[in-house]
């Protein structure tokens, strides 16, 4: 198999044909392992190869595009965006390394079209050129170990590296801030996704043995040391395709809108659990627990990130298992496998070396997160694994990941 052949699995889980999975995470990419399959496809050698990761949440989902606090941190695991000028009139573009080399005319590229996972690259070009950034013909080649499709943020790494790369390609800077925005502004026109901004966020600005505690609202940020070698981070795959594409998403911003309006608050952020209260019978259940969600996740995220200050792995269990009951039972976002998982973290034999696990992504699937005592990390997933499988059949995988850095040039000529 070619290194970075399992990208296919992006192009075809964008087009429904594809479980997640989290098998090959483990393989190494690079400016090394990416030039020799640029050269082969286009005849040359990139003159800009650049990085960004995905993300594990720890805490503080769906809270984001409710202008409230996330606490993400960036993983060891990117993606790789190799470019070089193009010698034809068009751009030409390698998504799944060996699958398919597709040219786009200059012009076609700054508007949606196919193939799908095409459009996050034709995002990111039609917002650097609203900015007045102009990118000539360029061939394209781009690589991935972050696991697809089990909320870990594939996609915008894969947004975040494209403007990366286009920038040094450029020859311009653009502020890591900025080029979060301009992630989000690709899902928002280009993928139809309404997504707050946490994902590009971490990726662009992420920063090894740190994670970090987010104001969405302001877009201030706070680094939070993660780099205690007693305690890893496990994020285990449930192998429930999940797709935040598909209504389930937006029909949640749209009822944490409608609570906020019925308040008489800007956002859920300005919301305490008192007003809630007292609007209770005016919101209706749903409503009511949507926002119960937000104003209560909000808190926990403070509660986690003073924990981890304090290394206090303990309170930080609790916050995280606390999460999940609300994602749950509040915001319906959970299933009943990653649920499975999640209680299986107080069941197996070695439950006592969790500190707290819980759902992390959009939701529908996807993984769980978990603080683990390192000594006992792969223990621990192991019994996860033969547990998971003998309550729902489901076989899977699981990743041991540390604080990472965020998006960066690896190479330029």
């Amino acid at each position: 198999m070619r290194p970075g052949g399992d990208f296919n699995l992006e192009v075809r889980e964008a087009l429904g044909q594809n479980q997640p999975t989290m098998d090959l995470v483990q393989r190494e990419i690079s400016k090394e392992t990416v030039t020799p399959y640029f050269i082969e496809y286009f005849g040359q050698a990139p003159t800009h190869v650049a990085a960004a990761p995905g993300r594990v949440n720890l805490i503080g989902e769906h809270t984001d595009y409710n202008n409230g606090f996330v606490m993400p941190m960036a993983l060891d695991n990117h993606c790789v965006v190799a470019v070089a000028p193009s010698p034809v009139s068009k751009h030409r573009f390698c998504g799944s390394l060996g699958d398919q080399i597709h040219e786009i005319a200059v012009e076609d590229a700054l508007v949606p079209g196919e193939p799908f996972w095409s459009n996050y690259v034709r995002g990111v070009l039609a917002n650097l050129h609203r900015r007045g950034i102009e990118i000539g013909p360029v061939d394209m080649l781009i690589d991935s170990n972050v696991p697809r499709g089990g909320g870990l943020s594939s996609s915008a790494a894969l947004e975040v590296a494209v403007c990366t790369a286009l920038a040094a390609f450029a020859g311009v800077r653009i502020d890591p801030k900025e080029v979060a925005l301009i992630g989000q502004a690709v899902e928002h026109e280009f993928v139809n996704v309404p997504c707050g901004i946490m994902d590009q966020f971490i990726s662009a600005n992420g920063k090894k043995g740190m994670a970090l505690k987010l104001d969405c609202a302001t877009l201030e940020y706070e680094l939070v040391p993660m780099n205690n070698d007693s305690v890893s981070v496990l994020v285990l795959d449930s192998a429930v395709k999940h797709s935040l594409a598909d209504g389930a998403y937006g029909q949640r911003r749209k009822q944490c809108e409608e609570a906020s309006a019925i308040m008489g608050v800007p956002s859920l952020r300005e919301a305490s659990l008192e007003l809630l209260e007292s609007f209770k019978e005016q919101l209706g259940d749903v409503r009511y627990r949507r926002a119960r969600h937000v104003i209560g996740e909000n808190a926990r995220v403070a509660v986690f990130a003073d924990a981890l200050a304090r290394g206090d792995w303990d309170e930080a269990g609790v916050a995280m298992r606390g999460s999940h009951a609300s994602l749950r039972d509040d915001y319906e976002v959970s299933c009943a496998e990653v649920d499975t998982l999640v209680s299986l973290c107080d069941r197996i034999p070695s439950a006592s070396s969790v500190y707290g696990a819980r759902m992390t992504g959009g939701g529908f699937g996807g993984c769980i997160v978990a603080l683990v005592k390192t000594e006992d990390v792969d223990k621990v997933a192991q019994e996860l694994l033969q547990a998971y499988c003998q309550e729902t059949g489901i076989e899977t995988t699981y990743l041991v990941t540390s604080a990472g850095e965020g998006a960066r040039v690896l190479y330029q000529a």
